[in-house]
């Protein structure tokens, strides 16, 4: 996985908008089988971009977490 620096905070973002744009592409695919009638399929790319919303979430959450706490110890502020 990635080292616990400051440098991982915009590489976790930007993992996390690609994993967003994977979403939104496969709920889109979801929507289209799901208007063709076929529900079997739907269910597939409709539960792997359940997935990565979470998972890109999840990244953006560690992102900011990291993000914070770096700025006000840099900045000579205590952040709690």
């Amino acid at each position: 996985m990635i080292a616990s620096t400051h440098h991982a905070a915009p590489y976790l973002r930007s993992v996390a908008g690609v994993r967003f744009a994977v979403g939104i592409f496969l709920t889109v695919l979801g929507a289209v089988l799901l208007a063709r009638g076929a529900y079997e399929l739907a269910a597939v790319p409709l539960a792997i971009a359940a997935g990565h919303f979470a998972w890109g979430s999840w990244q953006l959450r560690i992102a900011r977490s990291r993000g914070a706490g770096r700025a006000g110890r840099d900045a000579g502020t205590l952040v709690r």
